[in-house]
């Protein structure tokens, strides 16, 4: 398994929502829910959803923007729909067969009603988590059906982070998750190597 770090990414959500949180924003709202935590005691100190409360500062945080009041039985879906969207990435990644149980969960989710967008002040009609987690799956699904999409899937080149992304640029050769994150820490970390070597 590959080891991700979640490091905090300054980026303001809804309203300021999230912002004292580790969240991602990768661009791609399923990865976005895979990266708020992984399962097994080995993978807590990346947990950033630890409760449906958590969950909904979350989704308000989202592209989405949905506001809802997640159960304990929406709490557990999300965290199964995203351990089966991080190991269907994963095996996209690794050239490998989607696992039939990750298949299985991503479409049961996506299979139910999605939320229902208005024009007026509010952005969805009577929204819920379950809704919302639909709309996540099958954000995943576009995501690992479209070749071009699926192609573009890349690492995170930096030694210390391994998030999954989406290169959309054209010539397709970005390495980092996030410019301003990942590429800016290493441009600085070989700028001091480089003043160092000159120093030495």
């Amino acid at each position: 398994m590959t080891q991700v770090h979640l490091p905090t990414n300054g980026v303001v959500g809804t309203l300021g929502i999230g912002l004292d949180r580790d969240f991602r924003n990768t661009g791609r709202l399923s990865i976005d829910l895979a990266l708020t935590g992984l399962e097994g005691d080995e993978y807590a100190h990346l947990e950033r959803t630890p409760s449906p409360a958590e969950l909904d500062v979350w989704l308000a945080w989202s592209q989405l923007a949905v506001w809802t009041r997640s159960t304990p039985a929406d709490y557990l879906d999300a965290r199964r729909l995203r351990w089966s969207i991080w190991h269907a990435i994963q095996a996209v990644l690794t050239q490998t067969l989607v696992r039939v149980e990750d298949r299985q969960v991503i479409d049961a989710m996506a299979a139910k009603p999605p939320l229902i967008p208005q024009l007026t002040t509010e952005s969805w009609l009577e929204p819920t988590t379950s809704q919302a987690l639909s709309v996540i799956a099958r954000d995943a699904i576009e995501l690992l059906r479209d070749p071009f999409l699926a192609g573009r899937l890349r690492t995170c080149a930096s030694d210390d982070c391994g998030v999954p992304f989406v290169d959309v640029s054209r010539p397709g050769q970005r390495r980092w998750c996030e410019d301003a994150r990942c590429g800016d820490r290493n441009r600085q970390r070989k700028h001091r190597e480089k003043k160092r070597t000159q120093a030495s």
